[in-house]
């Protein structure tokens, strides 16, 4: 009687063990590869998936020989699943070839909260560019004259004024030239850097941080001078009042031997000072809208999974907002309240930015779900809008849909100008695939992508592994029982 007792214990333990391993596999961060065969134009990229993860991580790709990393790009995307609102994350870095060639992408794995995540590497091939361009230096304008074979502290801006609300980035270098007469070491620089950040951080201010992930050299030019620069820090940041950003001076310090002469015991230390900055903010005109107007560059794209419906029925509604600004933070356009002729349901975010050395690019997507309730045409235009102010224009704008919907009859009809994953569409200019609404089940099969995956590997590796467990639950219950 233990005997049996002690075995139906033991297969519980493991059925739960199973269970559990088939329920946690869509939690599993992963890593996807871009195109390993490209134009040297285009550039390589490395994908890390993070799913259910509200934080930002800190993630170190690996480098590749014969290619510069051009920096990342975070995409967000809330995701409603049962009575939560999970987020996943997917950041991407940036690979540049310096030639075109064959390379090889050696195996490596990257850290995410502690957990690894292993890649197979692979074999890029880089094509050559019709039209060769010669690799240049970039030209730093920005920073006043200096002496040949110096060495500094450069703290700069990339605007001196700005409006409440705009993005100014901030960067923190050491320059160095390439006739400097003696070899520098950076000492403690995570330690030091910490200090710093905390005095040249703006307060009340969002911001976007720019990841550097290696300390590599960049050659650049001042003054016809030929320099090296070594990024330490750079943020881009949004004021959210009208106070000036004030940056104290702040200071670095090296190990410093010299080149030519008697080799030194010790290295000598010395201390590299910045130069304090102040960055006027503007506040913005009046205007109804208070405080709550988004400031940048940015367009309006939308979509209508069908332009055609009858009333009563539900259509989504996609209303994209691309541009240059503080994209994680873009309200939801605004929608007028309650209307007898049509509801609109609380919108679904997911948002996209990148980090564009001295700006922050990105979308904000909000999908809606309408439905109307009388025949007739309905303009989006009279339920939808979203303002903004342009600080190159210094003028409030206004984003308006320009799609119309149509009710009544059928509602067989598809909608044009959809970006949609469900339909099909003509936008800008591109057609892209559209599942058809006609009454035959094989209407549009020639224009199907049988690529796309219709369900993730993930959910459907959890869903067999599931089965399995069931199936072998039954056996071993028919066991027990038959015994």
């Amino acid at each position: 009687m233990f005997f049996v007792i002690f075995r139906r214990l033991l297969v519980l333990f493991f059925f739960y063990a199973y269970i559990g391993f088939g329920q946690s596999i869509g939690n599993v961060a992963s890593i996807e590869l871009g195109s390993t065969t490209f134009s040297i134009e285009r550039p390589f990229t490395i994908s890390l998936l993070i799913p259910n993860s509200e934080t930002r991580a800190t993630v170190a790709f690996p480098d590749i020989p014969g290619f510069i990393k051009k920096g990342t790009s975070t995409s967000v995307t809330p995701v409603e699943s049962g009575d939560k609102t999970v987020t996943n994350q997917v950041i991407t870095q940036n690979y540049q070839a310096q030639a075109a060639g064959r390379f090889r992408l050696l195996p490596f794995t990257i850290l995410v909260n502690g957990e690894p995540v292993h890649s197979d590497g692979a074999i890029l091939i880089v094509q050559p560019s019709a039209v060769a361009s010669a690799p240049g230096s970039v030209t730093l304008n920005t920073i006043e004259v200096v002496p040949a074979g110096a060495a500094f502290l450069s703290l700069r801006t990339s605007k001196s004024t700005i409006y409440m609300g705009e993005g100014v980035a901030l960067t923190l270098s050491f320059i160095v030239a390439d006739n400097y007469p003696y070899e520098l070491n950076f000492q403690a620089l995570d330690k030091q850097l910490q200090r710093i950040v905390k005095k040249i951080r703006p307060v009340n201010s969002w911001e976007e941080n720019v990841p550097i992930n290696d300390l590599k050299p960049i050659p650049v030019r001042i003054n016809k001078k030929k320099f090296r620069e070594y990024r330490i820090f750079q943020s881009v940041f949004f004021p959210l009042s009208s106070q000036p950003l004030r940056l104290p001076a702040v200071a670095l310090q090296l190990g410093r031997r010299p080149v030519i002469g008697p080799p030194a015991s010790q290295p000598e230390t010395v201390l590299f000072t910045s130069k304090p900055l102040s960055i006027a903010v503007k506040p913005l005109p009046s205007h109804p809208s208070g405080g709550q107007v988004s400031v940048g560059a940015f367009r309006l794209e939308e979509g209508l999974e069908r332009q055609h419906i009858v009333a009563g029925k539900s259509v989504r509604y996609t209303f994209s907002i691309i541009g240059t600004g503080n994209v994680a933070t873009l309200p939801a356009p605004t929608v007028p309240g309650e209307r007898a002729e049509i509801d609109v349901f609380p919108p679904e975010e997911r948002h996209t930015i990148a980090h564009g050395g001295d700006e922050i690019t990105g979308h904000k997507t909000f999908t809606y779900f309408i439905v109307p309730h009388q025949n007739g045409t309905v303009s989006l235009a009279n339920y939808f809008q979203w303002i903004y102010f342009d600080p190159k224009t210094a003028r409030f704008d206004t984003l308006r849909p320009r799609m119309e919907l149509y009710v009544g009859g059928n509602g067989q009809r598809v909608a044009l100008n959809t970006d949609l994953l469900s339909g099909s569409a003509v936008a800008n200019g591109e057609a892209v695939p559209v599942a058809s609404v006609n009454s035959s089940i094989y209407a549009g099969i020639e224009a199907m992508d049988s690529g796309r995956q219709s369900i993730s590997i993930s959910v459907l590796i959890r869903s067999v592994a599931n089965v399995i467990i069931a199936l072998m639950l039954l056996g071993m219950v028919f066991v027990l029982v038959r015994k």
